[in-house]
């Protein structure tokens, strides 16, 4: 008996670490919702050291707040027009861009929309955005899709595609929205996971972004009338075969080479977190350092008016609150002092009239 026992032991262990593979069947698909908590920076440690048969112990990961992954048909949003069919997911807000002379722009609302490609390829068919009010989609041009994984992802597989959108070029539609760049794709681990969420087998995958976002408004004279972004960005994930999105994920900003992260989420089930509301809407672009000392910094969107910040000991204790109004054209930045404070967890609530934002801050 002990030695079965033994040899069930070892099969364990061996399948944990065993090599698996990818394939559309393991993406997300329409209906699905995927609950995540997202992690503190200063929580993940080194998350670049990859390799075959690898153990990824990220089981100390600080969560500071939850939100859901809702994949949903193109008729439940507001760009059923441009993408029939399809199916996507809500993933930013609000974008905040810059001004053209004589013109005050809003893009809002932006969703990504999915296809599956057969069994070949799991696809971002365009982009849903809302410019000063008006929703528009940015489909793919030519049938460019930007092929966000290539089936079967196994270990050392890498792709390199193209993609570009383009809206209409109606002109009723008063402004036009581009994307356009390339994809690479790399599978460079496998091996085990851990998370406060579980253990698991997967493949570690970076994907590195090089795009170009840009928005036009054609009833302004040229060349006045268009804004370029560059949009370089690059994805840490940690996929596995059952749930639909990366066990882990750490994104953020590619800058002159150097890859600077900027969001880490988890898969997770629900969890109640004393004197923590889960995360309805983000009116914090960032907030930083988180651990601090003695300065916090606030980053807000442009257009999301005068937001009262209020901070709170774990036990529900008032011991700052400031309000927080638009200074700048783009994004707004906030400085808190909290030299003051004691050492220790408080929660940061953040609300408007819009809704409110509850995130975890440590001061050391």
């Amino acid at each position: 008996m002990k030695k079965f026992l033994f040899f069930l032991f070892c099969l364990h262990i061996f399948h944990l670490k065993s090599q698996i593979s990818i394939t559309s069947t393991n993406m997300p698909v329409s209906g699905d919702t995927c609950r995540y908590s997202n992690a503190s920076l200063t929580s993940i440690g080194d998350y670049t050291a990859t390799g075959a048969s690898w153990v990824w112990d990220f089981s100390t990961l600080d969560s500071t707040g939850q939100d859901i992954r809702k994949f949903v048909p193109s008729s439940v949003t507001p760009y059923a027009f441009y993408f029939a069919g399809k199916y996507g997911e809500k993933t930013l807000d609000e974008v905040p861009i810059p001004s053209i002379p004589g013109f005050t722009l809003t893009m809002k609302n932006i969703y990504s929309f999915y296809k599956k490609n057969g069994t070949a390829s799991f696809n971002a068919e365009g982009v849903g955005v809302t410019i000063s009010n008006i929703p528009i989609g940015a489909s793919p041009v030519a049938g460019n899709d930007d092929e966000l994984y290539v089936f079967p992802l196994n270990y050392m597989n890498r792709d390199s595609t193209t993609f570009s959108f383009s809206t209409p070029t109606a002109t009723i539609i008063p402004f036009a929205y581009k994307k356009h760049g390339y994809r690479i794709t790399e599978v460079d681990g496998y091996g085990t996971i851990k998370t406060p969420y579980g253990t698991d087998t997967c493949i570690r995958v970076v994907t590195t972004q090089y795009a170009i976002d840009s928005l036009i408004v054609n009833a302004a004279p040229a060349p006045f009338n268009r804004l370029g972004f560059p949009n370089y960005v690059r994805s840490y994930q940690w996929l596995t075969r059952n749930e639909k999105i990366p066990y882990l994920e750490i994104s953020g900003n590619m800058i002159f080479g150097a890859f600077i992260p900027t969001q880490a989420r988890y898969r997770d089930i629900k969890r109640n977190f004393v004197g923590i509301k889960e995360e309805a809407l983000s009116l914090a672009l960032s907030v930083f350092p988180n651990p601090s000392t003695h300065d916090l910094t606030v980053i807000t969107p442009k257009y999301e008016g005068s937001i009262k910040a209020e901070l709170t000991d774990m036990h529900g204790k008032l011991v700052f609150e400031k309000t927080l109004d638009n200074n700048s054209l783009i994004a707004n930045q906030h400085h808190l002092d909290v030299s003051s404070l004691s050492k220790g967890l408080y929660i940061l609530n953040l609300s408007n009239v819009s809704g409110k934002q509850s995130l975890k801050i440590s001061i050391q």
